[in-house]
């Protein structure tokens, strides 16, 4: 498990991108969520809507959101397949294809051990929350609801 405070590590998926590139450059001064998943993966495909939801009340609070497809088997790796079932999930977000296997992937950069995953980031990129499995949706809303709140965007803007 990350370790509380940790910083947001790179994105640099060894397979590319969907939907659109992002660098952690792009995201410091936004509250984030790391999103670690797969389509082969029940659980994670079973808790795709109720993310949605949780995307759309967080987006206008500046959520950014960015997902990791981890491969779980030869099929995963194929580009081509896994931008297939983004789009047909309705995913928008962009999302990282990682390979699991290198030793520069985003997934254990992050020491993800289980999926689904849910890294919780404030706006100056430290890590406030880390949930895995199929009941990790469930423990996230105080998360965001902290990391989005209007005194946590009045502490990250404050010079120190």
């Amino acid at each position: 498990m990350p370790r509380l405070n940790a910083p947001l590590n790179a994105l640099d998926p060894a397979l590319g991108w969907i939907n659109a590139p992002v660098h952690v450059h792009d995201l410091l001064g936004s509250p984030v969520l790391l999103h670690f998943w797969s389509v082969n993966c029940e659980s994670c495909v079973d808790q795709l809507p109720r993310l949605k939801k949780l995307m759309e009340r967080y987006d206008p609070l500046g959520l950014k959101v960015v997902g990791v497809h981890v491969p779980l088997n030869e099929g995963d790796l194929d580009t081509q397949l896994v931008d297939e079932h983004v789009q047909q999930l309705g995913l928008r977000h962009p999302i990282a294809v990682d390979d699991a296997s290198s030793e520069h992937s985003i997934t254990l950069a992050h020491d993800v051990r289980a999926m689904p995953a849910f890294l919780v980031f404030d706006r100056e990129g430290r890590l406030r929350h880390y949930s895995s499995g199929p009941q990790a949706l469930d423990n996230l809303t105080y998360a965001l609801d902290h990391v989005t709140s209007a005194e946590e965007a009045a502490v990250a803007m404050t010079p120190y």
